[in-house]
């Protein structure tokens, strides 16, 4: 146990922190990309003049995009094996990832030449599901909008979606405006995600409950409009798009 100890320490200390993006885009678009199934209509080409963050299995549509988010174990496992590349481009780690140690983490990542990280805390500030609800919670997402606009902090909470993370990784690098597609967090039929990231999620993890379930996707929506709330407070201007007809009119 103390030699691990000790691995991680010396692993903690040779991070890059997402600190080290601040303001690299400042005032400039970034477009948050999730793999929900509104992105079976954009065209495969739409991030390539973009600043660009994927979430997860959306790496699959935009593998080229300027940087990818994975905060669970499972699906970056899944895209290795699929193309180990993807670890020698620029990605960004919530760590650890969720429900995963800090070591079985590392392992999975130990050939990442481009890696970012920020420090996962569940459920801000006190750990509980259900302060989302309340003023506690909601002021918890807008003070880290404050820190992320500043780069006060590396550690970032979230309420049960990667795009909390990603969100609060954007304001750091000082995007402005931030595009939000894929992330409806709403079933369109028996599809969660777009049409290969489906077929594969399915397989992945069959159990799940759905986008449709209120007591999943509830606290996603409300923790989201936490940090929307928090961007208009610093002048920071966040378009949740819906679908790309949706997409063209603000773009």
């Amino acid at each position: 146990m103390l030699e691990s100890n000790c691995t991680m320490s010396a692993m903690w200390r040779n991070m890059r922190f997402i600190n080290k993006l601040y303001d690299k885009h400042k005032g400039q678009a970034i477009w948050i990309c999730g793999s929900g199934p509104t992105l079976d209509d954009y065209p495969d080409n739409f991030l390539d003049d973009k600043i660009g963050i994927t979430l997860h299995l959306a790496t699959l549509k935009y593998p080229q995009a300027s940087y990818r988010y994975f905060n669970e174990y499972d699906r970056l496992e899944y895209l290795i094996k699929q193309d180990p590349t993807v670890l020698e481009r620029k990605n960004i780690f919530g760590w650890p990832f969720y429900r995963r140690t800090e070591e079985e983490s590392a392992r999975l990542t130990e050939k990442a030449t481009k890696a970012y990280y920020l420090k996962l805390t569940p459920y801000p500030p006190n750990g509980m599901a259900k302060d989302i609800f309340t003023e506690v919670g909601v002021s918890a997402m807008k003070k880290q909008v404050k820190d992320a606009k500043r780069a006060r902090v590396i550690k970032f909470g979230g309420y049960g979606t990667c795009a909390h993370g990603c969100l609060y990784t954007a304001i750091m690098m000082g995007g402005n405006p931030i595009f939000m597609i894929g992330c409806g967090f709403k079933s369109i039929g028996d599809k969660e995600h777009f049409n290969e990231a489906n077929i594969i999620d399915k397989k992945m993890r069959p159990k799940i409950a759905l986008f449709s379930d209120q007591s999943r996707t509830k606290r996603m929506f409300t923790g989201t409009k936490a940090i929307i709330e928090g961007c208009k407070e610093q002048g920071i201007k966040i378009h949740w798009c819906k679908n790309y007809e949706q997409t063209c009119r603000f773009h």
